[in-house]
């Protein structure tokens, strides 16, 4: 049977994810986006293949039809020998098979890296032609702008037929949020200011985000420490809040034994428990003045554009204003993040333009090595400076 026949018997769509919190936003609500930039009638249903907790961050999305939820241990993940389940799959991934191509899916979005399961699947993927994956591999070994979100959103382009304009860098992402969401982000925030002194309208709170799931995303806390203490010295009215670790559980609590003798009562560590949901976690960024990160899943939830499921009171609109820092070690800035969203500090490190750790640091050995020693604190202080 024709694709365009099929298309014309069951419009849907299915987008498969790889296993991360930042690919739901780079990867899943970019294609999202793009659907319905390419079907503004609504008349495509698009479903998305994901774990529990990347369900979380979509369970809101009023575009989406469906969310087929799976187990993460199902397809490959950072663990060590976990690519085995590209080529050998599980009981449980061969019974999910039959029943994805039972749903006579148009097309399929392949970015979850199952070549077996496809394989199985029967059904057309979305994908760049030639001359778009040769201008992808020369702008990334050149330090260009070749984001995954790009990627994603000429696949889908490509598979409607390129009517669309060529998607450009950094096109907003829209996260669906709650005003209850924005309610407990808005109370978290004053509850920080208000420890101190300083009138809550002129003090302004950074965010920082001192941990991500490897070495070669995480900034150090030498970095991280002397650049936000100067910038400290220099602002008395800038408050400080860390994120909790979950992967360097320490990483928080080194920064905050750090900062806080010389900065008693600005710098405070939130805690790790009761843990914010996800989208809580993304209203409270979007409440912050400033966030500092590294290449990790809550930089992509900063960078996202908030968007309320439902309308509510004027002071709970999200305010999609918060100034991004983002610190990149090892990983390709171009690749992975938001040149005109953020300020990214470290690019031009020459592992990033590598297939390994630039594309795919989990399959990269650092050997000990500080992939952030080309970024300095006062680069970092400035940087903060100049979004105050």
């Amino acid at each position: 049977m024709k694709q365009s026949h099929i298309r014309a018997m069951a419009p849907r769509l299915l987008i498969t994810m790889p296993w991360g919190i930042g690919d739901t936003i780079l990867v899943g609500l970019s294609a999202v986006d793009q659907i319905t930039q390419n079907d503004p009638a609504g008349t495509v249903e698009i479903d998305v293949l994901c774990n529990h907790s990347q369900a979380e961050l979509l369970e809101h999305d009023p575009r989406i039809h469906r969310l087929i939820q799976i187990d993460t241990s199902l397809f490959t993940t950072p663990e060590v020998g976990s690519w085995k389940r590209a080529i050998f799959l599980s009981p449980a991934a061969r019974k999910l098979a039959p029943y994805l191509r039972d749903q006579h899916y148009s097309a399929i979005l392949p970015f979850m890296f199952a070549l077996t399961f496809f394989y199985r699947l029967h059904t057309p993927v979305m994908f760049l032609n030639l001359r778009q994956i040769w201008h992808v591999i020369s702008a990334m070994r050149a330090f260009g702008e070749v984001s995954i979100q790009k990627v994603i959103r000429q696949s889908i382009n490509n598979y409607f037929g390129g009517k669309l304009p060529e998607p450009s860098v950094d096109e907003p992402i829209l996260l669906y949020i709650c005003p209850e969401h924005v309610q407990k982000a808005m109370e978290l925030v004053a509850s920080i200011k208000g420890q101190v002194n300083t009138p809550q309208d002129q003090s302004k709170l950074l965010l920082v985000a001192p941990d991500t799931s490897s070495v070669i995303t995480r900034p150090p806390t030498s970095l991280l420490a002397g650049g936000i203490a100067g910038a400290l010295e220099r602002n008395q009215d800038l408050l400080v809040a860390l994120l909790p670790s979950f992967t360097d559980t320490q990483a928080s609590i080194n920064l905050l034994h750090t900062l806080s003798p010389g900065f008693s009562g600005r710098v405070v560590l939130m805690p790790s428990e009761p843990k914010l949901s996800l989208l809580e976690l993304a209203a409270f960024i979007d409440q912050s003045d400033l966030f500092v990160t590294g290449d990790t899943g809550v930089m992509h939830l900063a960078a996202a554009t908030k968007k309320l499921e439902n309308a509510a009171r004027e002071e709970l609109t999200p305010r999609d204003a918060v100034k991004i820092i983002a610190l990149f070690g090892g990983t390709h800035p171009g690749l992975h993040g938001y040149s005109k969203r953020t300020l990214i500090l470290g690019k031009g490190r020459k592992e990033q333009v590598a297939i390994t750790p630039g594309v795919a640091k989990d399959l990269y050995n650092p050997h000990g090595k500080n992939f952030f020693d080309h970024i300095s604190p006062q680069q970092l202080t400035d940087a903060i400076m100049s979004q105050l």
